[in-house]
């Protein structure tokens, strides 16, 4: 940021974060000359002509000390979408985006309506918590298996594991139906650096199937617009191989999953949403906005609990975790602090 202020003829820089502007940390960095705070104070004033802009509001804390996947991570997401679709709007219309505020308005009105469509499935993630949780207490693992930008939201949620819980990169992974093509990489198709970097659905299938126990948990993440005979194919061959095969998928309004399809499931989530008025492709990005977002949101939760009942967690803080720079180790003295009893000396 400091960078970008230094050469505002290039760049225009913006931070994005959940904490207000005072309460940003004001330690020296190591290595360089400014605290985060003095960065972000310096952005404010830019703020005025319009040079800068600082986005952050408050949203709450997390429910994990330390993690910030479920609110941070997800209202990221829906400002980032939020902003994006509004100047796609404007440039389409030749307006400004100001001139439209209601359109960002009721962007964000959409994704309440995400946030209340998902509260009504409450009940049944319960039972997805359960199985996941087992297989992780008995050394076992979990593996999400979904559709297009559903797969990568399940690859993203297996990824966090591995920092926030101190899991193993084989306790929860992720696999996709185009792999790295839904997926794209700068670095290209990674998963000749080996087999923890394979993520196509033929790698599972590759890879993995033949390992999978009666303890493994196996979810399946897909909508109505996937290609179901895919789906049921591989659902039959992890049958197979455990019962505890679950999933989450997503319909519309007279658009329904067939019943041969949903009875290879032990449990699911099903989440039914309006059908949409018009092939109109705004309208179907924000569908394809709503599925990602109630799927991270459910990912989340599961995986989350799941580690908390393997005892990944004290109190409210992610205890297995390495102390590989200065603010970690201020947090490891903050959990020894509370967990011992001690003080910040001793």
């Amino acid at each position: 940021m400091d960078f970008c202020m230094s050469n505002l003829d290039i760049f225009t820089p913006v931070l994005l974060g959940f904490n207000p502007v005072a309460l940003a940390r004001n330690n020296k960095i190591e290595g360089w000359h400014f605290t985060f705070r003095q960065v972000a104070e310096r952005m404010l004033e830019l703020q005025d002509s319009q040079k800068a802009f600082v986005i952050d509001p408050v949203v709450g804390s997390e429910g994990i000390t330390g993690s910030s996947r479920m609110k941070a991570g997800s209202a990221t997401k829906i400002i980032l979408e939020t902003i994006l679709l509004a100047a796609h709007r404007a440039v389409a219309n030749d307006r400004e985006v100001t001139e439209n505020l209601a359109c960002l308005v009721s962007l964000f009105f959409f994704f309440l309506h995400c946030m209340n469509a998902l509260q009504a499935r409450s009940p049944p993630l319960l039972v997805r918590v359960g199985f996941l949780s087992l297989s992780l207490q008995n050394k076992s693992h979990v593996y999400y298996i979904g559709w297009q930008t559903l797969g990568i939201m399940g690859i993203i949620d297996a990824s966090e594991c591995v920092p926030t819980f101190g899991a193993e990169s084989s306790d929860v992974r992720g696999f996709v139906n185009s792999g790295f093509q839904d997926a794209p990489c700068e670095k290209g198709d990674l998963a000749s650096l080996g087999p923890e970097s394979a993520i196509l659905h033929e790698d599972f299938e590759k890879i993995i199937l033949h390992t999978v126990t009666e303890s493994d948990t196996v979810l399946f993440i897909f909508t109505h617009t996937d290609n179901l005979t895919d789906v049921e194919n591989l659902a039959k061959k992890v049958r197979e191989r455990t019962s505890s095969l679950h999933a989450i998928f997503h319909e519309t309004v007279g658009q329904w999953i067939p019943s041969e399809v949903k009875e290879l499931f032990s449990s699911i989530v099903k989440i039914t949403w309006p059908g949409l008025s018009s092939e109109y492709s705004e309208l179907a990005l924000q569908q394809m906005f709503q599925w990602e977002l109630s799927t991270k949101w459910i990912l989340n939760a599961v995986s989350t609990d799941a580690h908390v009942q393997k005892g990944k967690v004290l109190y409210n803080f992610m205890v297995d975790l390495k102390v590989s720079n200065s603010k970690l180790f201020g947090r490891a003295l903050a959990i020894l602090q509370v967990g011992g009893g001690v003080s910040e000396q001793k």
